[in-house]
Order: C-alpha cells, then structure tokens, then sequence
C-alpha cells in the first residue's frame, strides 16, 4: 500500500546539524568522541585536590568547557554521518551484497568502524542483512549486507506546456515506472491537480507491480521526496516570478502546496536547468557547459564548475527577460514561427530529404541566432555547447549550419564541441529526480548528502514512454 505521509522509513537519523559536505581528514569509530577534558591538574595530593592559580589571561571563560564539548561533538558527528554516507554509498552502488571485509576494502574504513556504521544503518532502515553465499567453504559463512530500497519510492515530475511526465525508482534509483499525460492549455482543471492525480496514479501503479525483494511480509511503501522540474523563473523561496507557459502559476509556490497535499518534501527547480544538470552528469560531462533548448522556444542554463550556475537572483541565463530580445527574426511571444507554421518537423524533414528551400530557410535561422550564443561562449568560455529541446533531433541537419555560422564569428583556435543531448525529450524529469534524491538525501535514506544514483538514472533514461510531444515541435 502507497502511502503520502511522509512516515519516518529511518526512525534513527544519521545525521545532526552539520555542514553536509564536511569530510573528515581521518575515519574513526562512530563511537569515538574526542575528549573534552582540558585539565592539565592530574597529580594526586594527599591533601586534597591542588588548586590553581590562574592569571587573569590564562582564566578560563565562563561557558567554555561547554562550547569545547560542543565542537568536539559536532566534529564526531561529522565523522560518522561521513563513515556512515561512504557505506551505504558503496552498498547501494554494489551489484551485489557485501561483507564487512569488502566495506572494508571499498571504504578505508577500519573493520571496528565498519562495523558500528552497518548496526546503525539497519537500526535506521536503509540497509538490511543478505541470505548467506551458497559458497562451499567450510566454517561459518561471512555476513552479508545490501541497501534496502523496498520502503522508499523518490519521484520526478516535469510540468509542461502540453504534457507532464512522472518518473518514480525506488531508493536505490532503479525506475520503476515512468508516466506521462497531455494537457490542453484550454483546460481550466488546476495544473496542480493534474500533477497530484498523476502522482497518485503513477505510485498506486509502480506500488502494484514491485515485487518482494526479500521473501518477507510487504512492507507499506511511502514517498520520501519529490523533484518538480517547472517551465518558469523562480526566486530563492522556489515561488514561480514568471511562467509563459503556466501564468496561472505566476506568483504562486507550487512545490510547498504540493507538499502539504502529499507529506512529504518537494523540491522545485526550472525545467530547463534540471535538463542541464541531468545532461551534465549523465551525458558528455563538462564542467563548464552552454545548453542550448531549441524546441518551440528558445532558452539557455549555463553549468558553471559542474554546478547549475544560478547568479545572485537565480536569472542567469534569462536571455528572454531582456525586453525587446528576439532569438530571431521568426521568434514572437508564442515562440519559433517556420514557413509551416509553429510546427517546425516539416521544414527538417524536408530539408533531410535534399530540398533546397528547406534548407535554406534552415541556414538563416541558424546565421540569426547564432550571434547570440557566440557572446555566450565568450562569455563562459565552456567545454561544450550541447543542444537539447525537439530540434536537436534533426542532428546534422541543424548543427552542421548552426556550427559553421558559429564558427564564422569566433576567432579562436579552441572552440567548445556542439553537440545533440543524449536526454532529449526526457531530460527535465530525469534531471528532477535525481533533484530530489540530492536535497531529499535524509529524507530517503536517514543520511545528509547522499549523491543521486547516477549509475542507475544513466542505464534507465531510455525507460520513458513514448511521448506525444517527442518531435521537432517539442517545446
């Protein structure tokens, strides 16, 4: 049984309030707290314990002990969130259960360690004991131990224009269903409705059709986190400044309604930038990269140290903020205009086909915008310029002209590859999966800053339903 409450699957968290991304210098045991005992007065006395005095500078502050066993505590509880992150990292990347000895080898963590770290993994839920080998070595056989992913289910959802797409894995990040609807912008129902419907539908779906991993009772499955990838700009409070394609939602935080509606955290980001990120680290990695959406608009996310490059007022890369900015001359308020019409497949299909009109007309659109992402590759000198969006799909056809054109306007003997993205159409929602997976890490797991499942969403991506809006046109 799916449930929406957002009921602890990790009753012992891992984790205190520390900086996620501290890593300590040395493992030790998670037992191991450092000493907060700075008397240096240990000689016995016959007459009782000596007394000190102590010179006004040498005096200790009032408190100070307290704010010493603080520090020291907030250092050994970095350790073993770090102990515990590598652990459970190398069990749920493994193919296969795991001994202490191989947690051992695979970590640098000591075997005493390794194995204070699996008794509050299991006692917190994400990892569990395996069956024993069918090995034939004689004695005791050595215990095994693997991630349990049977109670946690994470989702990614996309909301667009025409269509909204949900991707649910279970905790290890293996999809388990993917599913889309279309929407008619005609449509008066509540965007958030549709999203909240779809959600439901989907878990109720991928819950049915997930058998037993362990041979024991089923066990309720409830959703830890959600990804929300939206077409639109949002400030630092993820509420929407600006949204074309969904005004309705302008001025509105669709990620905390939708978190009261299903219990649970959602974690909200442009479409656009998730597409960006999943492309990143699942396609060609750059650490600095340009990504071009071509569809039936035209917009840009910039990958700036192999991070989302946001700015101050998370607008860069907002060319279509700039008043009067036109990507080219066929480009309107509704977005890319061709010879036939909104639609541009027609134009790229014939064009493949030899026709010279087709072609040309092709030509002038890329010589018109390629102006604009020229100054950008000044501007971020990028590894790569990777094009994604629903015209990406006509390769050559379209990068051969854009490439040439570009080139014409750079004088430089380096110049960033232009490439298709690998992700097209399914980017944006990959990419917010794996969203919630980095901010939903304690959530899910009982553990601060687990990476997403990288492995797992790259040999999935092609696990998506043909979409209705998978063509030349996409938006």
């Amino acid at each position: 049984m799916t449930q929406f409450a957002n009921t602890p699957a990790h009753p012992m968290s891992l984790s205190d309030q520390t900086p996620s991304d501290q890593t300590p210098s040395d493992h030790v045991p998670p037992d191991h707290v450092p000493s907060d005992d700075t008397s240096d007065d240990t000689s016995p006395d016959p007459a009782g314990p000596a007394r000190r005095s102590w010179s006004p500078a040498e005096r200790p502050k009032p408190g100070s002990a307290g704010r010493d066993k603080s520090v020291a505590d907030l250092a050994a509880a970095a350790v073993r969130q770090a102990n515990a992150r590598e652990c459970f990292v190398a069990l749920r990347d493994a193919d296969e259960p795991l001994t202490v000895a191989d947690l051992t080898s695979r970590t640098g963590l000591s075997r005493p360690t390794v194995d204070a770290v699996l008794q509050d993994l299991i006692a917190a839920g994400p990892v569990r004991t395996a069956q024993p080998s069918d090995s034939c070595t004689p004695g005791r056989p050595a215990r095994r131990f693997v991630a349990d992913p049977s109670t946690t289910l994470v989702a990614g959802v996309e909301v667009g224009e025409r269509e909204i797409r949900c991707t649910v894995s279970d905790g290890a990040g293996t999809v388990v269903l993917a599913t889309s609807t279309a929407v008619d912008r005609d449509d008066r129902t509540d965007r958030l409705d549709i999203v909240a419907d779809l959600l439901a539908a989907t878990l109720d779906r991928a819950t049915d059709r997930r058998p037993s991993e362990t041979g024991e009772a089923e066990r309720d499955t409830h959703l830890s986190a959600v990804g929300l990838a939206v077409p639109g700009i949002l400030d630092h409070d993820q509420c929407v400044v600006r949204s074309t394609q969904i005004p309705e939602w302008t001025g509105a935080r669709p990620g905390a309604e939708l978190s009261r509606r299903l219990g649970c955290p959602v974690h909200v980001e442009n479409d656009l930038k998730l597409a960006a990120y999943a492309e990143h680290h699942i396609g060609r990695t750059a650490e600095n990269m340009i990504f071009l959406h071509l569809g039936r608009r035209i917009s840009v996310a910039l990958i700036v140290g192999g991070r989302i490059l946001q700015g101050s007022h998370r607008m860069a890369g907002e060319l279509g903020t700039q008043r009067g900015m036109r990507w080219t001359a066929s480009y309107d308020d509704g977005g890319l205009c061709w010879s036939s019409g909104r639609d541009g497949r027609p134009v790229f299909e014939r064009a493949a086909a030899g026709d010279d009109r087709a072609m040309a007309e092709i030509d002038s659109f890329c010589e018109q915008l390629a102006p604009r992402l020229a100054t950008l590759v000044l501007t971020l000198d990028p590894d790569l310029v990777v094009v994604g969006g629903g015209l990406s799909r006509a390769g050559r056809t379209l990068l051969r002209p854009l490439g040439e054109h570009l080139d014409r306007l750079l004088d430089l003997q380096a110049r960033p590859e232009l490439v298709a993205a690998q992700l097209t159409p399914n980017g944006a929602v990959t990419g917010a999966l794996a969203y919630a997976f980095e901010h939903g890490s304690e959530e899910i797991f009982g553990i601060p800053a687990v990476p997403p499942p990288w492995h797992r969403l790259r040999t999935e991506r092609q696990t998506h339903p043909p979409s209705q809006a998978d063509g030349a046109d996409t938006q």
